[in-house]
């Protein structure tokens, strides 16, 4: 093994990996630290967008047997939970998605890397100190290892060692608790799309990760720990809101399987490392889960470093490319799970919306895609929404005669409408008060 690198990725997970191989496609030698090998075997992100399935076309990673298994995402299904007919938003021009099992994928990544002559894959390895010198220990030997590498980039996710090191704050805060299920040998109710189901104790995402598989998440709030306790509890909150095939196979799942719970965390995208040391994937940030928009934002950071002069031209690239993103994860979790009549009123207004707008499907998913991340998308969409649900709103009460809960609504609603304001000032992140730490 080289003793000295152009490059060292902290962390082989999806991202890291990608970053090792755009790196090495580039001609730089770079050495691949795993801390844990066996973390990808966790319960994390399944799905990635448009946006990222182009990245790794171009890294020549399409081919992977973790997606080719699936066949491509054609978008997702949004069940409104009233009992009304599900809504498909396609992803538009005829762009697709991938699904796949999270540890298929690493495991083939992790291959890939390992087999080029410029990468230099080493695990078990944990980084152990930056200054004065980077260095590593060897999880074999025990031994501590100097790391010889002009550029540090992490992707050591978001409990990030690294961002540690470097002295930056973890501001991130908990959102909700989601469990993973495997449920074996079921139909989704629309095939080669991922599923958004409303109606249960909390949203809940279910997509395809292989021929005789489905991934079923269901969100819950952090304060439900009888739900995360109880696997009889889970399934009499969650099975109302599934079809019938579904809630059979769920019901046979949790007989056999203990739910794989992972806690959802948010953490704003604003800082994207120090020196020559550079954070991708969640190590810079994360957002719930709903979205799934995870992966795809990491893939689009390594494209953004690979082509950055250094650590601050890339943040300059990524800051004002990520915002939107993170917004729309933010706002769409905040209208999915939040039970107040203002939220409820925003979320039907979405369903109609979608319903009766085949522009407005599309300007979602070119959101929703990361193919579209201009903060006036957002703002239009938003508002549009968020207009129809005040109208509707307000008209019903002032023809009943309610004048005093009028006022009240509208100040509800106008606590809403930061969400498009923010989308038209450059710069400004929309951050929901629950969401706020006191290292934002």
């Amino acid at each position: 093994m080289r003793t000295e690198h152009d490059v060292a990725v902290i962390g082989a997970g999806p991202v890291g990996c990608a970053a090792a191989i755009a790196f090495a496609q580039r001609g730089a030698t770079v050495l691949l630290l795993e801390a844990n090998p066996r973390a990808s075997e966790r319960f994390a992100g399944e799905w990635i967008h448009p946006s990222g399935v182009k990245i790794l076309e171009k890294l020549g990673l399409s081919d992977l047997a973790a997606f080719t298994e699936n066949g491509p995402r054609q978008g997702f299904v949004a069940h409104p939970g009233d009992g009304s007919d599900p809504i498909v938003l396609p992803y538009p021009d005829g762009m697709t998605g991938v699904s796949f099992d999270h540890s298929k994928l690493v495991e083939e990544l992790r291959g890939r890397a390992a087999a080029m002559p410029e990468i230099d894959y080493v695990a078990p390895a944990k980084l152990t100190k930056l200054e004065p010198v980077p260095a590593y220990v060897d999880g074999d030997t025990g031994a501590e290892v100097e790391i010889k590498a002009k550029r540090i980039v992490a992707a050591d996710g978001r409990r990030s060692g690294t961002r540690r090191l470097l002295g930056l704050p973890d501001g991130s805060v908990g959102v909700s608790f989601m469990a993973g299920i495997v449920l074996d040998d079921v139909a989704l109710p629309v095939e080669d799309f991922g599923h958004v189901m409303n109606g249960a104790a909390g949203p809940i995402m279910s997509y395809r990760i292989g021929s005789n598989k489905v991934r079923l998440c269901l969100d819950v709030p952090a304060s439900a720990t009888q739900l995360r306790r109880d696997r009889d509890a889970l399934y009499a909150a969650v099975a109302p809101a599934l079809p019938a095939p579904m809630a059979k196979a769920l019901a046979v799942s949790l007989k056999t399987r203990k739910p794989a719970w992972m806690e959802t965390r948010f953490q704003t995208r604003t800082a994207y490392g120090r020196g020559n040391v550079a954070l991708v994937g969640d190590a810079v940030g994360c957002t719930h889960p709903l979205t799934a928009v995870g992966i795809s934002l990491g893939l689009k950071d390594v494209e953004a470093l690979v082509d950055s002069a250094d650590t601050e031209d890339y943040a300059r690239r990524q800051k004002a490319r990520a915002r939107v993103p993170e917004m729309l994860s933010n706002a769409l979790y905040q209208v999915f799970s939040d039970s107040r009549y203002d939220a409820r009123a925003i979320r039907q207004s979405m369903f109609e919306t979608w319903r009766s707008s085949a522009a407005e499907r599309r300007r979602t998913m070119m959101l929703l895609a990361a193919t579209d991340v201009r903060g006036r998308t957002f703002a239009t969409s938003f508002f549009r929404i968020g207009f129809r649900a005040a109208r509707k709103t307000v008209g019903e009460e002032l023809r009943d005669g309610h004048w005093r809960r009028t006022r009240q609504t509208l100040a509800r609603f106008a606590s809403w409408s930061t969400w498009p304001i923010a989308g038209l000032l450059p710069g400004y992140r929309k951050i929901p008060a629950h969401l706020r730490a006191s290292g934002h």
